[in-house]
C-alpha cells in the first residue's frame, strides 16, 4: 500500500473526527471565499460608476459626495434643485430659445439634465431627455444597447426606459404601463408612463434605474415650481416637490410642455469638451473651479469622489475583512493540529507496527503529513464550492441592490491562493504530531501491546 493510501486509511478509520475537522475547514473557507468575493463585488459596484460617459456632475451646493451618490448610484437623497436657466447656460445656441450660446457652452460637449424624487417599487425614477441614451456613452466608450424596444423620444411625453435589473425583477416588458409614486413607495401615485425600451445589462447602477421623459415628469402633480405665490421653488428636499400646479396645460386634449419658469433640475450630467490637442479632463478642472466659485451650483468630478470614497471606506473595510478571513484560516489550521494531536496516542501504536514491518522514519513522517494535506485539500475544496454557492444564493439580492452581476462564477484573484495557503498551514500544523510519530519508541509500544 502506498503512503497516500495509508494516510487515506487512517482518515477513514477516524471518520467521525476527520469529518468534523474537514467540516470546520470547509465552513472557514466558505466564509473566506464569500467574504472575498462579496468584497470584490462591492468594490466593482463603486468602480462601475467611475465611467458612465460623463466626467462631471453639476448640482446644488452641498456635499459633492452626496451629489455623486445620488446622481450616479441612486442611493442618496438629492441635496436641492438648481434652476432651469442655469442648466441652459451649458447649452449651445441651437438648443436655446434665445439663439445664443450659454455661458459654459464652449466647455461642454454634452449636458444631460436629470430630475429625481419619484420611485417605482423601490427603484429610483429619473426624469431626463432622450440624450441620456443617445448622446452619452457607456464607460467603455460604446453606446447604450437595448435588449428590447428602443429609446423614448423627446416628444413622447410618457415614454420610459428601464434598466436590465428592473426588467428582470419586476417582469416589465415593452409597452407595459408603470405609475411612479411621489417621494416614496407609499407616496401619491402619478400618471402612468409606458416602457419603450429595456436596456441591455451594463453592470452599472443604470441597471437599477427607471428613466422617464422629463416632459412627462414635470407634468406630474407636485413636480412644477410654484409661481409667485410665496412658496419656495423646488421644495426643501431637492425632489421637485411642493408645487401648487394643478392639471397640466392641454391643447386639443394633448398635454403641453411645462413653462420653463416652472422647471428645475436635480443635477446635470456633463461631458466636457476637449480643447485642441488636450484631454477633456483639463477643461473640466477650469469649468469646475468657475462653477464652484459661483453661488448657483457646485460641480463634482465623479471619479475623484469615487476614489475618495474607496480610500476612506471601502479599502479599510476590505483590509479588515482580509484580516478576519486570515484569522479564520489560521483557526482552521489549528483545528487540524488539535485533531491530529488528539489522535496521537492511537497513532503511536500504528506507527510502532509500521516501523516493525520495515517502514522508515521518513515514511512515517510523510504519512502524517499526507493525512493533513488530504484533510486540508478536501475541506478547502468543499469550502470553496460552498462559498460560491452562498454568493450564488445572494446573487439576485446583490444584483438588485448594487447593480452588479453576482453568480456562482463570480470570483476574486485572492481565493486562488486560499487552498494552497491552507494546505501549507495544514502541513505546518501537522509537523508537531508528525515529528512525534517520527520519534516514536517502537520497543516501548510493542512491549506495551
Amino acid at each position: 500500500m502506498t503512503l497516500l493510501g495509508i494516510a487515506w486509511r487512517n482518515i477513514r478509520q477516524r471518520s467521525v473526527t476527520s469529518s468534523l475537522t474537514a467540516l470546520s475547514l470547509a465552513l472557514g473557507v466558505a466564509l473566506v471565499v464569500a467574504t472575498l468575493v462579496t468584497g470584490g463585488i462591492v468594490k466593482q459596484a463603486f468602480d462601475s460608476g467611475s465611467g458612465l460617459g460623463y466626467n462631471m456632475i453639476v448640482g446644488a451646493k452641498g456635499s459633492p459626495l452626496q451629489l455623486v451618490l445620488n446622481s450616479v448610484y441612486f442611493i442618496s437623497r438629492p441635496i436641492e434643485n438648481i434652476s432651469w436657466s442655469f442648466y441652459q447656460e451649458f447649452l449651445p445656441a441651437a438648443e436655446r430659445v434665445d439663439g445664443a450660446d450659454g455661458r459654459f457652452a464652449a466647455s461642454t460637449a454634452t449636458a444631460v439634465p436629470i430630475c429625481m424624487g419619484d420611485y417605482y417599487r423601490s427603484h429610483r425614477v429619473v426624469g431626463t431627455n432622450a440624450a441620456f441614451f443617445s448622446r452619452l456613452k457607456r464607460g467603455n466608450g460604446e453606446p447604450y444597447r437595448f435588449a428590447a424596444g428602443a429609446n423614448f423620444t423627446d416628444d413622447d411625453f410618457f415614454g420610459g426606459v428601464i434598466g436590465a435589473a428592473v426588467a428582470g425583477t419586476l417582469g416589465l416588458k415593452v409597452g407595459d404601463p408603470f405609475a411612479p409614486t411621489h417621494g416614496a413607495d407609499d407616496g401619491a401615485v402619478h400618471d402612468p408612463f409606458y416602457v419603450r425600451g429595456i436596456l441591455a445589462r451594463t453592470d452599472t447602477p443604470i441597471d437599477r434605474g427607471v428613466f422617464v421623459n422629463m416632459e412627462g415628469f414635470y407634468l406630474q402633480e407636485g413636480h412644477a415650481k410654484p409661481l409667485s405665490d410665496g412658496a419656495v421653488a423646488g421644495g426643501g428636499d431637492g425632489e421637485n416637490a411642493d408645487s401648487t400646479a394643478g392639471s397640466p396645460p392641454r391643447v386639443d386634449g394633448q398635454p403641453q410642455p411645462l413653462p420653463y419658469d416652472q422647471r428645475e433640475v436635480t443635477a446635470i450630467l456633463l461631458e466636457t469638451a476637449s480643447l485642441p490637442g488636450l484631454p477633456p479632463e483639463l477643461t473640466s478642472m477650469g469649468l469646475r473651479t468657475t462653477i464652484n466659485e459661483g453661488r448657483e451650483a457646485q460641480a463634482a468630478l465623479p471619479i475623484a469622489e469615487i476614489r475618495q470614497l474607496l480610500d476612506l471606506f471601502v479599502k479599510p473595510l476590505e483590509l479588515l475583512l482580509l484580516l478576519v478571513t486570515t484569522l479564520v484560516v489560521i483557526v482552521s489550521a489549528i483545528g487540524i493540529l488539535v485533531s491530529m494531536v488528539g489522535s496521537s496516542l492511537e497513532r503511536s501504536r500504528d506507527v510502532a507496527v509500521m516501523r516493525a514491518l520495515g517502514a522508515r522514519r521518513a515514511h512515517v513522517l510523510a504519512t502524517v503529513l499526507f493525512e493533513a494535506i488530504l484533510l486540508a485539500g478536501f475541506g478547502g475544496l468543499a469550502g470553496w464550492a460552498l462559498g460560491h454557492a452562498i454568493v450564488a444564493a445572494i446573487g439576485p439580492w446583490i444584483t438588485t441592490n448594487a447593480g452588479v452581476s453576482a453568480s456562482i462564477f463570480s470570483g476574486s484573484w485572492a481565493e486562488a491562493l486560499l487552498v494552497p495557503f491552507l494546505v501549507a498551514l495544514a502541513i505546518a500544523a501537522a509537523l508537531i504530531p508528525a515529528i512525534a510519530a517520527y520519534r516514536t519508541d517502537v520497543a516501548k509500544w510493542l512491549q506495551g501491546g
